[in-house]
């Protein structure tokens, strides 16, 4: 269900901004989101060397393809807080990207969890 294109195009409540602060808080103390296996992993988040965020497709669990690049948490909480699981589910793209290893409202409520 988590994958299905239907289930995630019907969330369209934004984020937020207190969502968005808590997984920019994450990134900033190291932590990444994605999935860490061979070949596609799907969309990930993290900070680079640089201190930027960085959005974008995964692969082999470590190596992003041409990610989204915020150069400060400002620029990245803006945009997070005012996307939502179907803005972010891929639901346009090719048959193998939709809905695959998206980042969805649950994976960022379980990535902020303690």
């Amino acid at each position: 269900m988590i994958n299905d294109p239907i289930y995630l195009a019907a969330d369209t409540s934004i984020f937020g901004f207190k969502m968005a602060e808590l997984v920019a808080d994450k990134l900033q103390k190291g932590y990444f989101l994605g999935y860490r296996h061979r070949d596609f992993c799907g969309m990930a988040m993290k900070m680079d060397k640089k201190n930027q965020f960085l959005y974008g497709e995964l692969y082999d669990g470590i190596d992003f393809s041409f990610p989204m690049v915020f150069k400060n948490r400002e620029l990245f909480v803006l945009w997070l807080s005012k996307q939502f699981t179907a803005s972010l589910a891929r639901l346009d793209d090719d048959d193998f990207y939709r809905a695959n290893q998206v980042i969805t409202r649950q994976r960022l409520l379980e990535f902020i969890k303690d």
